[in-house]
């Protein structure tokens, strides 16, 4: 765990990044704050119950050091709901202005679900956590009636990402799909089984299946996941629950690299794709992803304005220092 000289202001993340990272840079010169990053790798791939650890060993290290701290920033939402819950438990007094990012809420079963949503509920309630930053409108009203507090804890922000570049970037005539959350990919092999289309999935939790023009990547994550995009034709989004957010960081990823989307319909991406404009979005029918297939193999013309359109909206709208002036809006001085 990376820790800072100064305990001011302070960025959280789960991924080993330094204060010369960009979103930390860019965060403290839209803000006119100097932010220090407190880091522990707690992404995907970290096994679950490491990361449980992690998310509380963090919590713990930065509530030694809240009388210091004026703003604390949770790039990892976890980070930011166990420290605000640890502090409700300690009856700790309230200094920071503590704000989450990315927040998800996903419901789960059984007792398990009942426990996991009372514990949500009581601390986004605790007073703890100024603003829980979401990456879509319609989360803001849907977060609060599915666990019943105020709508005024929610801030949309469009979600931005470090612009990359991928070297050999070509295109090898296949079409990739990628993300472990929320994606319905028996949606798409059944749909494309059989099929002259060839689909090349990055998911290291999906099994190969039987389908010959499907192959499946179990290990292709960063620049490996990128590269595969890289050299696809497009990229298929198929999301399983359209109110659930997810899909974004994939869709940013493709336009960064001028790849055409193809998306089904869910409230998740409605602020970042416009149909026909830089995406086509369909209904989840088999032949209606066949036929937006068949449009962006044969229509030239559509295929290169979607591409052009998908890059130029991602220098415009999503890169880190998007997101980063967009968060330094909820930042009091």
């Amino acid at each position: 765990m990376n820790l800072p000289a100064d305990w001011t202001h302070i960025i959280a993340a789960d991924m080993p990044v330094n204060s010369d990272w960009t979103f930390a840079r860019e965060l403290s010169r839209q803000s006119g704050l100097l932010f220090d990053v407190v880091s522990a790798d707690g992404r995907a791939h970290v096994p679950r119950w490491r990361r449980i650890i992690i998310y509380v060993t963090m919590a713990l290290r930065l509530i030694c050091h809240h009388r210091r701290m004026i703003h604390l920033v949770c790039w990892q939402q976890f980070f930011g709901l166990v420290y605000a819950s640890l502090c409700h438990l300690f009856c700790v007094h309230k200094r920071t202005h503590l704000v989450v990012m990315g927040f998800i809420y996903r419901p789960k079963q059984g007792l398990v679900g009942r426990i996991y949503r009372w514990w949500v509920k009581n601390t986004l309630n605790s007073g703890y956590i100024d603003h829980a930053l979401v990456y879509s409108q319609h989360e803001v009203e849907h977060y609060a009636r599915l666990l019943g507090v105020s709508a005024s804890l929610f801030r949309f922000v469009p979600l931005g990402i470090e612009s990359e570049n991928v070297e050999g970037s070509s295109d090898q005539g296949y079409w990739f799909s990628t993300g472990k959350s929320n994606r319905d990919y028996d949606f798409l092999i059944d749909a494309l089984a059989g099929t002259s289309h060839r689909l090349v999935i990055a998911c290291d939790t999906l099994p190969q299946p039987a389908a010959a023009n499907v192959m499946v990547h179990h290990h292709a994550f960063g620049p490996d996941m990128l590269q595969l995009m890289s050299a696809a034709h497009g990229v298929l989004i198929a999301l399983d629950d359209k109110h659930v957010s997810s899909g974004q960081l994939v869709m940013l990823q493709a336009m960064m690299l001028s790849k055409p989307l193809i998306i089904t319909r869910s409230s998740a991406i409605t602020d970042y794709a416009e149909n026909e404009v830089n995406a086509l979005i369909i209904d989840k029918v088999p032949a209606d992803l066949l036929a937006a297939i068949d449009r962006l193999n044969t229509d030239t013309k559509l295929y290169r304005r979607l591409c052009a359109t998908a890059k130029q909206r991602f220098n415009e709208r999503h890169t880190i220092a998007a997101l980063a002036h967009s968060v330094a809006l909820h930042l009091p001085n």
